[in-house]
């Protein structure tokens, strides 16, 4: 599930689109030099990396090319992630890296394991790069693993929310759903939808299970990053785990179709290309798929727990981070300001992708070059909850809970037995992990 999370970045990275740049940044008055004194036409060269491994053709299209619109005579190479090119290979080899691009859980494998972190705090003051402009939860998440300083600045976020697929709901007369419904009403009306019709299964609602829990509103971590313990052991867990899991698994027709599917969970296969899917609960970034086109679809906000009225998932920022090996932290500091700018962020959220800035021009211009007509609002109704502090043993604690969710679901045990079992398992893997 940690590989599907952070593929996200890919699909964010090749949203990424700009013209210009300006927003919470200074002019200096001169033509060519920067507030400082980067020359713009001295022939200087950009490196730049991700753990997420995008590809150099998707990277290059959406990013690359629009750097170099704007800094016609500098140089920026992109190293895709590969054999004998992994970030830490690049640091073994002395590659001077000088930006690393980022999701917020890729933070601490892509860019402190290998020791490139820097403190850009100060930069930022020099650069007059103003943070009151971005949604809160993503610079509090960034100074979270970044002890209190600042390592990046959010450039895209992605969201939860909840897709539905017009055609079944019209083909069985049920109402649409809403912006602002709870877990239990979505529920309900997913058993609606679950039924067997002309040979075909329709499933009423599936929740994509590595992202509802990673990112749940109650901002729970897998493992605590101080004591480097399981949390399975909370409480909020089971809310969790009751709410959305046995939910779905009361439901004799949704249990059946796991069994013929392999013990999967339906997911975006379901929705995309079976289309028996009537509501799923995914990332925004699901109508960037190439197939969604075909799905006469539209998306209302993500269920909310009746514990946390008004509260959604958390988001999952996008960071560019100035690495510590660069020659070229001015210039690399010139790249960061450009990329969130308002105009750049403006053209971004026209495609339909989540700007990190709270400006409600941008917010409103969400989609408006986008092929199909959506309620981009669902991504922006719920509040944001707090982005927990991450430790490096996160995603080892994942695993143990995320590999026993399709068993829990078909009643193989119950909720206190699976989070007991993944507490242990977790907390036996990290002890090994510290051996080492």
């Amino acid at each position: 599930m940690k590989k599907a999370l952070k593929s996200g970045i890919s699909v964010a990275v090749c949203a990424f689109v700009a013209a210009g740049c300006s927003g919470g940044v200074k002019d200096s008055g001169k033509e060519n030099v920067t507030a400082d004194t980067v020359d713009l036409n001295a022939p200087i060269e950009i490196t730049m990396t991700s753990s997420a491994g995008t590809a150099s053709d998707s990277f290059n299209a959406s990013v690359t090319s629009y750097l170099q619109k704007k800094f016609p005579n500098w140089k920026f190479n992109y190293i895709q992630k590969g054999p004998g090119s992994s970030i830490q290979e690049l640091v073994t080899a002395g590659t001077a890296v000088d930006l690393i691009f980022e999701a917020q859980t890729g933070v601490i494998d892509g860019l402190i394991a290998p020791g490139l972190q820097t403190d850009i705090t100060d930069l930022v003051k020099k650069n007059n790069i103003d943070l009151s402009r971005f949604e809160p939860v993503s610079i509090d998440a960034m100074k979270s693993l970044a002890n209190g300083g600042l390592y990046g600045l959010p450039i895209s976020m992605m969201g939860i929310v909840t897709f539905y697929n017009k055609d079944i709901f019209d083909k069985f007369g049920i109402p649409y759903p809403k912006d602002g419904m709870t877990w239990d009403e979505t529920i309900d009306l997913g058993r609606k939808l679950t039924r067997m019709e002309d040979g075909v299964s329709y499933i009423g609602l599936a929740a994509s299970t590595g992202h509802v829990l990673k990112l749940n509103p109650f901002s729970i971590p897998y493992v605590d990053a101080d004591s480097s313990k399981s949390t399975y052991g909370n409480d909020k867990w089971k809310i969790v785990m009751d709410t959305i899991f046995k939910g779905e698994s009361t439901d004799p027709l949704f249990i059946e179709y796991m069994k013929g599917n392999n013990n999967k969970v339906p997911a975006k296969d379901e929705f995309l290309k079976k289309k028996n899917l009537a509501m799923y609960v995914y990332f925004s970034d699901l109508v960037a798929d190439g197939l969604a086109p075909s799905v006469n679809f539209d998306m209302v906000s993500a269920p909310t727990f009746k514990e946390l009225p008004g509260v959604g998932f958390q988001p999952y920022p996008t960071y560019v981070n100035l690495s510590s090996a660069s020659k070229n932290k001015e210039a690399a500091m010139e790249v960061i300001k450009y990329l969130v700018s308002d105009e750049y962020q403006a053209a971004r959220a026209k495609l339909g992708y989540i700007t990190p800035l709270k400006d409600d021009a941008i917010r409103k211009s969400m989609g408006s070059e986008y092929p199909k007509k959506l309620n981009w609002n669902a991504v922006f109704y719920n509040k944001y909850p707090e982005v927990p502090k991450k430790g490096k043993f996160d995603s080892i604690g994942e695993k143990p809970l995320t590999d026993n969710i399709p068993g829990y679901i078909m009643g193989g045990l119950d909720t206190n037995t699976v989070l007991r079992q993944a507490e242990e398992t977790a907390n036996k893997a990290i002890e090994a992990e510290q051996k080492k």
